[in-house]
């Protein structure tokens, strides 16, 4: 019975997350690495629901902060201790496997090597107390920081970012960061 219950449960919570916009992998992700047993748990209050997504939003934010920084030591903090991130096709499973790839990335770049991400349309659905999901746009641009070395920026790529959130004990951070190439610009 728990397991025909727990399937019926997952089957619903995807089909939910699926109409409330969430990638369908993801739902079928989240539904099936957290199935939900048979007592039922307290409901979300709205205002429940808007501080998960604003911690959400915020961990998303500061990722985008040490990425442009250039920070790789604190970039892994906004990962859960065994979060994925996937960019580039590259897969870095860990905190510390994130740090030794942005280290690696970040000591190639000249002094003067200026980024920034522009996060936007940023959408991100609660699934429970301890979990989320979200996407969101990105615009990057790649410059230059000398003083008068830019006649005019543009963007350099358009990305989307297909999140998973988890609550840790450090707070609510993503448990997988999946970036999806829209377009590259040329110059």
């Amino acid at each position: 019975m728990k397991a025909i219950s727990r399937a019926v449960v997952g089957l619903v919570c995807g089909t939910l997350l699926a109409g409330l916009g969430a990638p369908p992998a993801a739902a079928r992700s989240v539904a099936q690495r957290h199935p939900v047993g048979l007592k039922a748990a307290r409901p979300l209050t709205e205002l429940e629901i808007a501080a998960i997504r604003e911690e959400c939003a915020t961990t998303s934010f500061r990722y985008a902060r040490y990425l442009d920084g250039k920070d790789w030591q604190h970039l892994p903090d906004v990962f859960a201790p065994d979060g994925v991130w996937e960019v580039l096709g590259n897969h870095m499973a860990g905190r510390d496997a994130i740090r030794d790839y942005w280290k690696s990335r970040t000591a190639d770049w000249a002094p003067t090597h200026g980024r920034m991400h522009q996060i936007s349309n940023q959408v991100i659905d609660v699934i429970d107390r301890d979990h989320a999901v979200g996407t969101s746009s990105v615009v990057i641009y790649f410059f230059d920081t000398a003083p008068g070395a830019n006649a005019s920026l543009q963007p350099s790529l358009i990305a989307t970012n297909h999140d998973e959130y988890v609550r840790t004990a450090e707070g609510w951070r993503l448990k997988l960061r999946r970036i999806e190439r829209v377009a590259d610009l040329k110059h």
